[in-house]
């Protein structure tokens, strides 16, 4: 989300909801946020529901109500219950551009109204469409089912050497050893790597024998997000004027759906209002209806040729600047993979940090927090340690953390 403002991770909520505060390093446990009686929209000065915050209800609210709340020209996300519809104006007394909106927005930028409401209009109206999933008790099976609807298409590139696998497949390669770097143990790779550049054989990966691990996460304000995450045992870098670097052992990468939790008329329903693809340090978040689909419900992702890197279109996508060139990703429709058929199916309960299997999964115990210790299979880190440094950049990276520490699963409200 380009030109939306972000403060501390801290926010202010609003006061019909639990104070919610987590840490990048160890998120803090926090209360479930309380829906009964919440306004059908709250406004934020800031993106991603952060900075201070005013709930409305239905009605029309002009220059003076928004300037004495978040502030005039100052609104950059919204909270839109579903149920409700919301238009935004650039100019008071309800003039100038408009936006409609039926569901929540974390950047006001993505739709070309951040830092530019003046008024806006907020009614009733049925959230039920044809995108919408009737559930009934969720159960575990209905849970795994919802989770392989949803589940995405990711077009691994034209010419990659670095394929997904299983965590299994890797591990007899592995071995966790206590890191005094980090107070945790981690995984280091047997053999040993003489330079930072050095490919050992099951770098290569296993396509056949790979696995995608989706989680159900149910986080504030009646939301829901699967996150579907892949592992690949290694992560080939950039090379810029003949040098390699940024490779690092290990790699954790994900799509992450998110569905509004509804009742209407008596009945529950679930329906898909974002999609996000993480790349490297940043996020791309994306309206449902923004991004390209197979059979209506599994959102396509491209996987970028050697880095993994996932992307909403193929292309060339620029995502660091270091001086001496543009780092790239490089995706392209290569070999589908269909993850819906390799599903294993968790929920995670990022308040507990803990989680189960769901139908028929069983939990496994590296996706753990009990990095130290030393009779659990759970690490901080999934790869060797970094060495070797040019152009400010490692020549090899650290390892990446596991599921269980990306905000997705650790934090009750983002989406990243």
């Amino acid at each position: 989300m380009v030109g939306n403002k972000r403060s501390r991770r801290s926010r202010i909520c609003s006061v019909a909801l639990a104070a919610i505060c987590v840490t990048a390093a160890n998120p803090a446990p926090v209360q479930a946020a309380v829906e009964e009686g919440c306004a059908p929209v709250t406004i934020y000065r800031d993106w991603q529901f952060d900075g201070a915050s005013y709930e409305l209800e239905v009605g029309e609210y002009d220059w003076d109500v928004i300037n004495s709340t978040v502030g005039n020209d100052e609104m950059s996300s919204i909270r839109v219950k579903q149920g409700y519809q919301v238009t935004l104006y650039k100019d008071a007394g309800f003039g100038g551009q408009s936006q409609i909106l039926r569901q929540d927005c974390m950047g006001l930028g993505d739709v070309g109204m951040n830092d530019e409401v003046s008024s806006m209009i907020i009614e009733e109206i049925n959230p039920v469409d044809d995108t919408c999933v009737l559930v009934g008790n969720l159960s575990d099976t209905e849970k795994a089912e919802i989770m392989q609807q949803f589940a995405p298409r990711i077009w691994l590139a034209s010419g990659e050497k670095y394929w997904p696998s299983s965590v299994e497949f890797s591990l007899p390669y592995m071995e966790r050893l206590w890191d005094d770097g980090t107070g945790a143990y981690r995984l280091f790779t047997k053999e040993a790597m003489p330079k930072p550049t050095t490919k050992l054989d099951y770098f290569a990966g296993d396509l056949q024998g790979a696995r995608v691990y989706s989680f159900w996460t149910e986080k504030a304000y009646n939301n829901v997000d699967i996150s579907y995450f892949v592992y690949y045992p290694y992560n080939l870098g950039k090379t810029v004027v003949g040098t390699e670097f940024g490779n690092h052992v290990g790699d954790w990468e994900h799509i992450t759906v998110r569905l509004a939790h509804f009742e209407w008329e008596g009945q529950e329903y679930l329906k898909p209002v974002y999609v996000n693809y993480p790349a490297h340090s940043f996020n791309n978040k994306y309206m449902w209806d923004a991004v390209e689909k197979v059979n209506g419900t599994h959102p396509i992702g491209y996987s970028a040729k050697g880095s993994h890197g996932t992307w909403k279109d193929p292309g060339n996508h620029m995502y660091l600047n270091i001086v001496v060139s543009r780092l790239t990703d490089e995706c392209s429709a290569g070999t589908a993979w269909d993850t819906w058929n390799v599903l294993e199916t968790y929920e995670y309960f990022p308040e507990q940090r803990q989680g189960r299997g769901l139908a028929g999964t069983q939990w496994k115990t590296y996706f753990d927090v009990d990095y130290q210790n030393p009779n659990s299979m759970s690490v901080y880190l999934w790869g060797n340690r970094a060495s070797g440094s040019v152009f400010g950049q490692d020549k090899l990276s650290n390892g990446p953390t596991g599921p269980q520490e990306k905000w997705t699963l650790s934090d009750y409200v983002l989406l990243d």
